[in-house]
């Protein structure tokens, strides 16, 4: 495994209890389409028929489709890494808590490159089936992500913050 998809997978160098062998192998798959833009990976680990849950109506599934979304992101941010800091197995499906970070030196979703430097939370869901992964689901921290490359500015930057400053305020009235 070259070094960048080595440290990625750091937390999964000791298999969890819960893991079986064929889910760290999917999950190393998959890692390596977005760390190394592996194609025969992407055919290897990404079923035909593969249903991205956050990819909007019409767009491509499959491993193509995953393909597209590894190199959109790569193109986007430059240093990109998905650092793997949680997961946990169970049956057919397997989740992953991420760290992603990389320089956003490219277009993003419209957003012309600020050279801005990201680190933002992911949560991804697979589930497996023939071997393969067969569906995806994605929660990513896109506020946090915004306002690190200067596109949204809260006054608060959590609701967790806004609370803090309006439990303050009620104590000082």
């Amino acid at each position: 495994m070259p070094d960048e998809v080595e440290k990625m997978l750091a937390p999964l160098a000791e298999a969890p209890p819960t893991a079986t062998e064929e889910i760290i192998e999917i999950a190393i798959g998959i890692a390596r389409v977005f760390g190394e833009l592996d194609e025969e990976a992407a055919h290897r680990y990404i079923a035909p028929d593969f249903i991205d849950h956050e990819a909007s109506p019409g767009v491509a599934g499959g491993p193509e489709g995953y393909l597209s979304t590894a190199r959109y992101m790569r193109n986007a941010f430059s240093e990109a890494t998905w650092q793997v800091d949680d997961f946990i197995s169970e049956g057919d499906k397997f989740a992953c808590r991420v760290t992603f970070s990389g320089k956003h030196t490219g277009d993003f979703l419209g957003v012309a490159p600020t050279g801005a430097e990201v680190k933002v939370q992911h949560l991804h869901f697979y589930r497996i089936a023939d071997g393969k992964a067969a569906e995806h689901w994605g929660a990513r921290d896109e506020l946090t992500l915004l306002r690190q490359i200067g596109q949204f500015t809260p006054k608060y930057a959590t609701p967790a913050d806004a609370g803090a400053a309006i439990g303050r305020q009620e104590v000082s009235s």
